[in-house]
């Protein structure tokens, strides 16, 4: 199944998100057997509030495609990822 990601994450440099957090979220994606593909980085932006004491997040896009039977355990890796402050997981047919 095809779904959107949205994440926002602490904001590290450009090359610190890249090396740490894109890397770990593509990992848990292959970990089960899923694709990510297209990211969009949209850059640093003002939070409308504090999130674990952070002002401004670096907001990511991807697209991404995994079987449903999996969507829990990506969630958790999400969760337990401490530079991700949040995500949200949309299905591509809902939008």
């Amino acid at each position: 199944m095809k779904y959107e990601l949205a994440i926002v994450v602490k904001p590290l440099s450009n090359e610190e998100i890249k090396e740490k957090v894109v890397v770990k979220i593509e990992k848990a994606v292959t970990d089960l057997e899923g694709k990510l593909s297209k990211y969009n980085f949209l850059g640093k932006r003002l939070l409308a509030y504090p999130i674990k004491n952070n002002k401004e997040g670096f907001y990511i896009f991807a697209k991404l495609n995994m079987s449903p039977k999996h969507v829990a355990a990506f969630d958790r890796a999400l969760n337990l990822n401490t530079d991700v402050l949040r995500f949200l997981r949309v299905t591509q047919d809902s939008l």
